[in-house]
């Protein structure tokens, strides 16, 4: 006699069918959950299948009852997610951590309730636990220092258009606080007559701003154009004006097309890994470069809304991260005014 096949899951929607939903077994629902968002290897679908995990084992002491089988979604309220938080908090879990665990459980929810008549979310007013912002990492003189002699020793070696060209991206993402992005998508057209402006600069709000070029930035990069348009020469024998503010400001010569000026742009790797190249003490990211320049900034005007206009923020609260302090911050502080009272 031959075997008979094992029978095939219940979808979601049939399992709602064919009984009340809040009397099934809420294990059969997190299942369904995770096979289709959670079923993969990857490090976001590990986190998914342990964040639920958790929340049963927390209902199961929570109501009482024997272990995952005895669970039905009638056990999942709004209380019962709430009581979840406080425990994972009271137990020493970091808030991000505890964030992400309610950000599985909201997921979860919000997309049973677009699949199941009249089921509201349990946990959609449930609120996260605040994390304490950083101030975000910033280059010091000496780091930014080093990151320069990296360069220089590199050009020492091989002197290319390129390891010129990822020089003066180091310093022109440091100088202007411009987004890695936003760099790689500038055209020559955009610099005004006297290189003292980049003009509209779209921002990640799809806002534009003007962008400031300090004068010896300036000087830095005319020597870059020069550069630039001695390797341009090589496909252009005879560039046009109107030919070159099209092309990028910053240019890659891979496999170009004369005909196509977007073939000129760079990667978003490319450039990750032109300034990851002049890494020396401290491992550098574009993104680093735009803390910095914020930073010192900061530091230099004391005023958050020029520094938040600088880098294209539409709401000042972003910006106010740069002004955060740490707890040894504070604890300086306090030490020098208890210091002058003596």
């Amino acid at each position: 006699m031959e075997a008979s096949a094992p029978k095939e899951k219940e979808t979601l929607e049939e399992i709602v069918r064919n009984k009340s939903f809040s009397r099934l077994k809420l294990e059969r629902v997190v299942d369904s959950y995770l096979d289709y968002y959670a079923s993969g290897s990857k490090h976001t679908a590990k986190a998914k299948r342990n964040d639920t995990i958790q929340f049963l084992d927390f209902l199961v002491d929570y109501h009482a009852v024997r272990d995952h089988s005895k669970l039905e979604v009638a056990h999942w309220d709004h209380s019962s997610v709430q009581n979840f938080i406080e425990h994972c908090l009271s137990r020493g879990e970091a808030p991000a951590t505890v964030s992400r665990r309610l950000a599985t459980i909201k997921h979860m929810g919000r997309t049973l309730a677009e699949r199941v008549p009249n089921f509201t979310n349990p946990a959609k007013e449930v609120k996260p636990p605040k994390i304490q912002p950083h101030r975000p990492k910033a280059l010091t003189i000496e780091q930014v220092h080093d990151a320069l002699e990296n360069a220089k020793e590199r050009r020492s070696q091989r002197d290319t258009f390129q390891r010129r060209r990822n020089e003066m991206l180091f310093i022109f993402l440091i100088e202007t606080g411009l987004r890695a992005d936003e760099v790689r998508l500038l055209r020559l057209g955009q610099l005004d007559e006297g290189i003292e402006w980049i003009q509209n600069v779209r921002t990640k709000g799809k806002k534009f701003r003007n962008v400031y070029i300090s004068s010896g930035l300036r000087i830095r990069l005319q020597e870059y154009l020069d550069e630039r348009r001695r390797e341009l020469s090589r496909f252009f024998p005879e560039l046009t004006i109107g030919q070159d503010k099209k092309l990028p400001l910053f240019i890659s010569t891979y496999r170009v097309n004369p005909l196509d000026p977007d073939s000129f742009l760079m990667g978003s790797k490319s450039i990750w890994r032109a300034i990851n190249q002049l890494s020396a003490s401290i491992r550098l990211h574009p993104h680093l470069l735009r803390h910095s320049f914020a930073t010192d900034l900061l530091n230099s005007s004391q005023d958050v809304r020029l520094v938040a206009q600088a880098l294209g923020h539409s709401d000042v609260r972003i910006t106010m991260r740069y002004t955060e302090r740490s707890d040894r911050d504070l604890a300086r502080a306090l030490e020098a005014k208890n210091n002058g009272r003596n």
